[in-house]
């Protein structure tokens, strides 16, 4: 799967689960501690496979910053 299409499913399961209302509780769970997929599904309401392409997402968007972003 293309960034392009990782970025649609991620809009997609965000509008799904009403993500967007939650976006700040989410990235204190993501970049607070480590966490299992099953266990932000169970949090968050979501299927497993859903929790799993949208943590992936994340995690791409985090290895960009890691990679490109000097934010010092």
């Amino acid at each position: 799967m293309d960034l392009i299409e990782q970025k649609q499913k991620f809009d997609d399961i965000t509008a799904k689960y009403g993500l967007t209302a939650k976006a700040d509780e989410i990235a204190d769970v993501v970049v607070g501690k480590k966490i299992s997929v099953s266990e932000f599904a169970t949090l968050f309401g979501l299927e497993h496979e859903d929790a799993e392409l949208y943590l992936s997402f994340i995690l791409k968007g985090l290895e960009f910053k890691e990679k490109y972003v000097d934010i010092k």
